[in-house]
């Protein structure tokens, strides 16, 4: 397993590396600066490795307005608060505990109604989040809400590139948040398993067309259905297997 997670963690870093050189980075007039690429991808090497199931949550781009984030990996691996108290750390609850709990889920084959609450229990509910992998579409940082336009832009330019990272992470299934439209011609002979919200397989991969995990409210569905429709979906797909 070491030479082999050793030549993993070297092929990611090499991708990586390129698709940094080859990235045209804005000039943020607000920071006086350009714009910082944001790295992504497979949390921990060898324990997506190991996984019993490997799963890739891609987003959007990092909500960043100060420009701080260098690489969402060690991010999402230490999101435990800080301050005492067992809970994720406020600053990425909004989007990232129902990424917890979907994940948690998943791993302990159990339903949103019987996960411990990740306010007073973020520990154990965070425990499998070093498990997966995650990748945002554009990789410098945007604010609050997302500019369409820039990411359609993003997505254009840098296809070949972003199309290589997940063919590197090789995930069996990929959680799409908010995102599929800007891979839906990139999946071959895909067949539509569920109605709404959509799942896909596509030859040996498990393909959910969900909502970004942010805003649920929005979208007009709850936490619990979120959460359960990816969890029964993955877990139905993993029995069949």
């Amino acid at each position: 397993m070491t030479t082999e997670k050793k030549q993993f963690e070297e092929i990611i870093e090499e991708h990586l590396n390129r698709f940094e050189k080859q990235v045209e980075l804005p000039f943020n007039e607000d920071l006086g600066q350009q714009m910082s690429f944001i790295r992504d991808g497979i949390l921990d090497v060898e324990k997506y490795m190991t996984a019993p199931v490997k799963i890739l949550w891609v987003l959007k781009e990092a909500n960043s307005s100060n420009d701080e984030i260098g690489d969402m990996r060690p991010c999402l691996t230490s999101l435990h608060s800080n301050d005492g108290t067992d809970r994720i750390a406020p600053d990425w609850g909004h989007t990232w505990t129902p990424v917890a709990y979907t994940t948690y889920g998943i791993f302990e084959k159990m339903n949103w109604i019987d996960i411990p609450d990740i306010r007073g229990n973020a520990q154990e509910v965070l425990k499998h989040m070093p498990n997966i992998a995650h990748i945002n579409v554009k990789k410098f940082a945007g604010k609050n809400k997302t500019n369409d336009k820039e990411m359609k832009i993003f997505i254009d330019q840098y296809k070949a590139l972003i199309y290589e990272q997940i063919e590197i992470i090789n995930p069996d299934v990929i959680i799409f948040g908010s995102t599929f439209k800007y891979f839906s011609d990139y999946f071959d002979c895909k067949e539509k398993i569920y109605e709404w919200p959509p799942v896909y397989q596509s030859q040996d991969k498990l393909l959910i067309d969900t909502y970004h995990p942010n805003g649920l409210r929005g979208y007009r569905i709850t936490q619990q259905q979120y959460c359960d429709h990816i969890i029964d979906a993955v877990i139905q797909w993993m029995e069949k297997r």
